[in-house]
């Protein structure tokens, strides 16, 4: 049995998850505005539920709707639902996103999705389907939670940040436009690998901002630290 990974309010397991628990799982967790507080929020493709927990305890009103396909891996995200002080405004539901009935709109869609899309499948099947971008493309991700977003909602995604301008001209085609958007580097002299994207169907300035996770010397930085610091026990 994996042990578990603990944070400053809960605690949880990836056990049964083709994709574990990751550093861009917490980025955007941490990174996504949270919408009003009585809000609906949909985490798509919850996996072992880290980002639905997370927003959890940063809106205290808000229900969350889990959406995962994988029946292994919402055995993890029940476990750590039911073993979260938020249990009752977290609901899973184990259905392919494109048959999820959504109801009411929601203020704030985030997903951390599959997108490893030139790269060769894994060999273990459940890790390939969480991580390939053939189970849901971006594409098929933003025209679908177009459709389901409050007229003032959000999407939030984290992506590779060398896809950038395929990732806008797909979120153009599904009628969302950038509205916030941070590359995350490495660190200061690295590359930006990853895109941290904020998503509207209200066009407007788009706020640009640059994260490096850590120093040069090889510590976390201070914006990595001010941004995860309500999750991290050892920040």
């Amino acid at each position: 049995m994996r042990p578990l990974f603990r944070f400053k309010q809960f605690s949880m397991t990836d056990e049964h998850c083709g994709m574990r628990i990751t550093t861009d799982s917490v980025l955007l967790g941490a990174w996504a505005s949270p919408a009003s507080a009585d809000c609906r929020v949909a985490d798509i493709g919850t996996g072992c539920g880290i980002i639905a927990l997370m927003l959890a305890q940063r809106m205290p009103s808000a229900g969350i709707d889990a959406v995962e396909c994988d029946a292994d891996a919402c055995i993890d995200a029940r476990a750590n639902f039911d073993a979260s002080p938020w249990a009752a405004r977290l609901a899973l539901h184990n259905v392919p996103f494109e048959n999820f009935e959504a109801g009411t709109p929601y203020g704030l869609i985030v997903c951390n999705p599959p997108f490893f899309i030139e790269n060769l499948r894994s060999p273990n099947s459940a890790r390939a389907v969480a991580r390939h971008a053939g189970s849901l493309s971006f594409g098929a991700l933003a025209r679908r939670a177009r459709e389901i977003l409050a007229p003032d909602g959000h999407l939030a995604v984290i992506l590779p940040s060398a896809h950038d301008n395929a990732t806008i001209a797909d979120a153009a085609i599904a009628g969302l436009w950038p509205r916030r958007h941070c590359l995350v580097k490495p660190c200061p002299d690295a590359a930006p690998i990853r895109s941290l994207w904020e998503f509207s169907a209200r066009d407007g300035l788009c706020e640009e901002t640059v994260l490096d996770i850590r120093t040069a010397d090889g510590r976390y930085s201070d914006d990595y630290i001010s941004l995860t610091h309500d999750f991290h026990p050892q920040f």
